[in-house]
């Protein structure tokens, strides 16, 4: 049986993973490479429900996680009778049971698919980097333990909000959220594939001699065509990689979370 490709990272000593953007790029082009290596020849959507599924392993699961709205995925890493969901007949929320290794996704977005999409790449994110933040050995368990480990609620602001680079990241909550944010874009718009489809100069320079002013919007509207993302989340991409689609590299990738950690290995 063919196994699937497993990143190395350290961690801070509570388990919080220390990782750069460049790190989270080369993974998630490796994760690329292994599942459907030809979409970074040939762009086109990454199928993220079969990547979460069928890939990785894990049991996607749809609820309403909240009365409103305001909670879109949440990542199970330990067996649970704890989690909490909202039921719409009895108008009062309730706990039902997950076993670890189930990806929940809010039943408002499973027909609006770039959100889906999103949602269940930054899940994934959550399920690759931070088992060694969230998962409790169940034979050591104390009240507390059964409070901290029902695993992530992923709120509309850490999956949608924004591009993170003027964003204070100061508790473990911001990095860990900040991580499955960059993971979800990195997943649906490979950086290999993103260079094909917008790394050409000549096509870039035709659109600022063409339609000056609107060059950016009308390129993030074609990638967001081609991995089938919203134009946000291209426009934001875009501006992750715009020193990318040249041939230079950085060789000095920013680190998200500062110590002296632990070395371990994602399982």
């Amino acid at each position: 049986m063919k196994l699937m490709y497993e990143p190395e990272f350290r961690c801070q000593k509570n388990g919080v993973p220390i990782l750069s953007h460049k790190e989270i790029e080369d993974d998630a082009e490796n994760f690329i490479k292994d599942f459907d290596a030809d979409i970074l020849k040939h762009p086109r959507a990454v199928d993220i429900e079969k990547f979460t599924e069928f890939y990785l392993g894990l049991t996607p699961e749809y609820n309403n996680l909240s009365h409103c709205g305001l909670i879109l995925g949440r990542m199970v890493f330990n067996d649970t009778d704890r989690i909490p969901i909202y039921d719409m007949e009895s108008r009062r929320a309730e706990y039902i049971s997950a076993s670890r290794g189930t990806v929940i996704i809010d039943n408002t977005i499973v027909e609006d698919e770039h959100r889906l999409r999103s949602t269940m790449g930054h899940e994934a994110g959550h399920w690759i980097y931070q088992q060694s933040y969230f998962y409790t050995d169940p034979h050591q368990l104390t009240l507390l333990d059964m409070l901290d480990s029902m695993g992530t609620a992923c709120r509309k602001s850490d999956i949608e909000g924004g591009d993170g680079a003027k964003k204070t990241l100061s508790t473990d909550h911001d990095w860990l959220e900040h991580q499955a944010k960059y993971f979800s874009a990195a997943i649906l718009m490979p950086r290999e594939a993103m260079r094909v489809v917008c790394g050409d100069e000549a096509m870039r320079r035709n659109l600022t001699e063409e339609v000056p002013g609107f060059e950016e919007i009308i390129l993030a509207n074609h990638v967001s065509e081609v991995f089938n993302v919203s134009v946000e989340s291209a426009r934001i991409r875009i501006k992750q990689l715009e020193h990318d689609f040249k041939p230079a590299m950085h060789n000095n990738p920013t680190i998200f979370t500062i110590g002296y950690p632990e070395r371990v290995f994602s399982h």
